[in-house]
């Protein structure tokens, strides 16, 4: 027999990875998977992510948006809004994000304000995966800002004995003392200390990611800094708080974000994310909800691109409905969360952010036009929009068509950089163009 048909003749081999991209049918996998691994993503596709998200806890205080990891279409699986990794029984799904994790980490960078990842450290985690990259430049992220101000210190009474007060005389402890012979006088005071619950948690963690980083300079002189004051007071082996103890440790105005940042380092020494001494049938990973960072993104760079109030529409200040009762007018039907809303009395543009690609035969799907639609008449914004990461130098037919008028409003659909600079003087542009549209008899 020949080698090639020996060869072919060989059954498909399983294997315990498979790495796919994101919101990439499987058409275009690297690797198409086998009969064992179709069973095996079907597994995949029934579990909730929810329990695996973590750039949820980072800055948003709306409700998640909770997709299923994986969907099944005409065109077979695909991934969905998340990337990151997932080991189930056994084996691990890697979903890389299909921009280049540079742009993820910019963004991140973007949204909170903070340089996720010094330069020095740029070139120098070749050596790790995309996921560990990123769950680092989530984590410190979350640590950066919340030590914009102050570490995260708490108070504790203290007493002490002897002849001189220190602090406040305690006068009943003393009576006490008095009364069985001893002479000294017992006094308390309030000493400040960096060894609580939400530092400890934070030095486990970067224990953690510090090993699984491979020596890289990923910290960055300030992060350093900070955490060799929390290494100092929590000492060489602190004991990992529970979530109750972060949860209801004190908190001043200024250090209330080291409970965000005390919470996503406890879920990550918790659940192993990067799972290295989980067994075979265990369930755990690390998911990063990257339509979450475009739409936190965008809603970043229209609030540079304009004058006019920039609110983030994901909230009931700021939500509308679609329907409501004749009958009884305090009856509402289809709330509508828009991600961007421009303008205030009255609302001059919405906006929603789509991770995903603009184009291709299908173009704009039905759902998202409807979506779009329902936002313009519900809000009675004359201008109503759905942006997309830019992908390549072509502009899609849906774009160059734009805006398409409609009986209560305009409709656009752009593609948007995904640098900072470039988006903020694309949507400053449109946002002028469609101010001139609309000032025209």
């Amino acid at each position: 027999m020949a080698a090639g048909k020996g060869r072919a003749s060989t059954p498909e081999m399983p294997t315990d990875r498979l790495v796919i991209t994101d919101l990439t049918p499987e058409a275009h996998w690297a690797r198409r998977p086998n009969e064992e691994e179709q069973r095996w993503l079907a597994a995949i596709a029934e579990l909730s992510p929810e329990p695996y998200v973590l750039n949820a806890q980072l800055e948003v205080d709306h409700e998640p948006t909770i997709e299923p990891i994986l969907t099944r279409d005409v065109d077979g699986w695909r991934a969905n809004r998340y990337i990151g990794e997932i080991r189930h029984q056994g084996r691990t799904l890697v979903i890389k994000p299909r921009l280049d994790v540079e742009t993820i980490m910019s963004w991140i960078s973007t949204i909170l304000n903070v340089q996720v990842l010094p330069q020095t450290a740029a070139r120098s985690t070749g050596v790790t995966s995309v996921v560990t990259q990123l769950l680092a430049a989530l984590w410190r992220a979350s640590v950066l800002t919340a030590g914009q101000h102050a570490l995260p210190r708490a108070s504790e009474k203290v007493s002490s004995h002897g002849l001189a007060v220190r602090g406040r005389l305690d006068v009943a402890a003393t009576a006490r003392r008095r009364a069985a012979g001893h002479r000294d006088l017992v006094s308390t005071r309030v000493a400040r200390t960096y060894d609580n619950a939400p530092a400890r948690a934070v030095v486990l963690a970067d224990r953690y990611l510090d090993q699984r980083l491979a020596g890289a300079s990923w910290r960055g002189s300030r992060l350093e800094e900070q955490l060799g004051v929390l290494r100092t007071a929590t000492g060489a082996r602190p004991a990992l708080p529970t979530l109750h103890e972060i949860r209801t440790a004190r908190y001043s105005p200024i250090t209330i974000k080291w409970r965000r940042a005390a919470e996503l380092s406890w879920r990550i020494l918790n659940r192993d994310p990067l799972g290295v001494a989980a067994d075979d049938e265990s369930t755990h990973g690390v998911l990063i909800d990257v339509a979450e960072l475009w739409e936190l993104f965008v809603l970043h760079c229209a609030g540079l691109a304009t004058g006019q109030p920039v609110r983030h529409g994901t909230t009931t200040q700021t939500s509308g409905h679609l329907a409501r009762s004749t009958v009884d007018p305090q009856r509402t039907m289809g709330r509508l969360y828009p991600d961007v809303v421009v303008g205030e009395h009255p609302i001059t543009t919405v906006i929603d952010a789509k991770y995903k690609r603009l184009g291709g035969m299908r173009g704009v799907s039905r759902e998202d036009l409807y979506q779009l639609h329902a936002y313009s008449s519900t809000f009675e914004a004359p201008v109503a929009a759905l942006v997309y990461p830019s992908i390549g130098d072509l502009i899609p037919a849906d774009e160059r068509d734009s805006p398409w008028q409609t009986s209560t409003g305009a409709l656009s659909f752009l593609t948007l950089p995904t640098e900072q600079a470039a988006c903020v003087a694309k949507l400053a542009q449109w946002i002028s163009d469609t101010a001139a549209l609309r000032s025209e008899p």
